[in-house]
């Protein structure tokens, strides 16, 4: 069942509150799988330190995973919630009565959500994926990028980055983006909308440098520094 996405944004009120009050910004990048979020997100975050001259870190999947690695968690059903994999009732009953660090699935989604959240009340961060711009969307800091493009450029750019075949490519992408859309489901109980992002950018006709340069025009609209 899906989280009252609501209620918990009424929850993270205080971390909010103190992101407005910092004025210290925030992005989300979502990508649909093959585009270049890593590579836009390491060129992004050089202008951003030379604009602002402000530190600005990239929270990726591996700063999640080193945030929380002093909980109780463990990694595999870390990597459970994030890839939204389906329970079955089996392993339901091993995680009940099975070792101590593992925790309900609903306890760890919501230390995610809770981990993702503090990131972005804390500012100068660029969180890719994770369902991050959903998660924050009672943020008003924050700015939400969602990268796009066709499936066939998709899987060439997958195939080039992992050095694998076409057919293999394709299959990756089709697997990723349905894991994706699972894990948004998961949070929100509806697929993927553009409406939550304020600028969608579509990765197979704009270059990563100009990318970069549509966010930060975005940014100093918004006056982030």
């Amino acid at each position: 069942m899906a989280i009252d996405i609501v209620q918990y944004l009424n929850e993270k009120q205080s971390e909010a509150g103190r992101a407005k009050k910092s004025g210290l910004p925030f992005i989300t990048i979502s990508r649909e799988t093959g585009c270049h979020s890593k590579m836009i997100a390491q060129l992004l975050q050089k202008e951003i330190q030379k604009l602002s001259n402000q530190k600005w870190r990239i929270v990726s999947k591996e700063t999640i995973f080193e945030a929380v690695k002093d909980l109780e968690i463990n990694p595999q059903q870390l990597n459970y919630v994030l890839d939204a994999a389906q329970k079955s009732h089996l392993e339901e009953i091993l995680m009940a009565f099975g070792e101590s660090r593992y925790k309900s699935y609903k306890a760890v989604r919501k230390t995610l959500m809770d981990t993702i959240g503090s990131f972005a009340a804390e500012g100068n961060n660029i969180i890719i994926g994770r369902a991050g711009a959903l998660i924050t969307a009672g943020i008003r800091a924050g700015i939400h990028i969602r990268l796009t493009a066709s499936r066939d450029w998709r899987t060439k750019s997958i195939s080039t980055q992992q050095g694998i075949s076409q057919d293999a490519a394709a299959l990756f992408v089709d697997e990723t983006d349905e894991k994706r859309r699972k894990l948004f489901k998961d949070f929100s109980g509806n697929d993927p909308d553009n409406s939550l992002f304020d600028l969608v950018i579509n990765n197979e006709r704009i270059s990563d440098e100009d990318a970069v340069q549509l966010i930060i025009k975005l940014m100093e609209q918004r006056k982030c520094w």
